[in-house]
């Protein structure tokens, strides 16, 4: 007779469905014990970086000067910059 060592089933509505069917004569008997399955933690995505870092050309940056002046006063940058002056 066939042995069945670990068989997976689902429990649904006072049932219990095996996933695989089994090949026993009709009418067999059969011994079962029943222990939960743990669920499957879910493994997170790796996370990309929301800003990647890359080397950037320094004639780049060099165009980016001057564009913000820095007076070091900020309460009359922030009026310069919000009155729409």
């Amino acid at each position: 007779m066939a042995t069945y060592p670990d068989l997976l089933a689902r429990y649904s509505r006072g049932t219990l469905r095996l996933r695989k069917p089994l090949k026993l004569p009709e009418g067999a008997e059969v011994r079962v014990t029943v222990k939960a399955v743990e669920p499957k933690k879910r493994r997170l995505p790796k996370r990309r970086y929301l800003y990647p870092n890359r080397a950037v050309p320094w004639e780049n940056l060099r165009r980016l000067t001057g564009i913000v002046s820095l007076g070091g006063d900020a309460l009359a940058d922030s009026e310069a910059l919000y009155d729409g002056e």
